[in-house]
């Protein structure tokens, strides 16, 4: 085979991983510009600051002396009312834009409070997000991803049944599916908050800010 046809191959199934997952790349890029913007503009911004601020007290606050019961409970909860926006902004056809927003926004977030963290405490301050902060993050991050891609494949659901001649699809079985996917989604959400929990209870008390 030639190298031209082979190169022609590579872009072929490049281009066609980014037309099926479309929405995944936009999500990501979106969470890269939040985190970046996050990081460099969080600490001009004294609104953004002072909220950054304040989550990391209650952060800390949270998890300072508290049972694993207790962590896991308020790290699910607090993941999972970003979670439920999500999920209300994906029922309509609002979705489409409020939905990146919200991820957007989240990426703002965890560039601001690292930001802070390691402009305000150094290596301290590294160490504390890099255990604490970025592993249930991540995980977190992965279950946002999925639940804000299934929230605008449904909010774009509802915009066509709008438009002027489209056929109408069976909109119950489609949100039906919905909640099925955002259970499971509810799992990872789970999951980072237990992540958070293990990590809180065993190493909060080393690195206290």
């Amino acid at each position: 085979m030639k190298k031209g046809t082979v190169l022609s191959l590579k872009n072929l199934k490049f281009t066609d991983f980014m037309a099926k997952n479309n929405i995944l790349v936009i999500l990501i890029f979106l969470f890269i510009l939040g985190l970046a913007a996050g990081t460099f503009s969080g600490l001009k911004i004294s609104v953004l600051s002072e909220y950054s601020d304040d989550y990391l007290k209650r952060f800390i606050s949270e998890r300072t002396n508290a049972t694993f019961f207790s962590v896991t409970l308020n790290s699910f909860m607090g993941s999972a009312l970003t979670l439920l926006l999500t999920f209300a902004a994906g029922t309509s056809m609002l979705g489409v834009i409020l939905v990146p927003t919200i991820f957007l926004l989240r990426g703002v977030l965890y560039g601001s409070v690292s930001a802070l963290l390691y402009s305000e405490y150094s290596v301290k301050g590294i160490a504390f997000n890099a255990v604490l902060i970025i592993p249930a993050a991540i995980v977190f991050i992965i279950s946002l991803i999925l639940s804000s891609r299934e929230s605008i494949k449904f909010s774009l659901i509802i915009a066509k049944m709008t438009l002027p001649g489209s056929p109408s699809p069976n909109l119950s079985a489609d949100f039906k599916n919905y909640c099925g996917r955002y259970l499971f989604i509810c799992l990872l959400v789970l999951a980072s908050a237990l992540v958070d929990a293990v990590l809180s209870c065993s190493f909060l008390d080393s690195l206290t800010l």
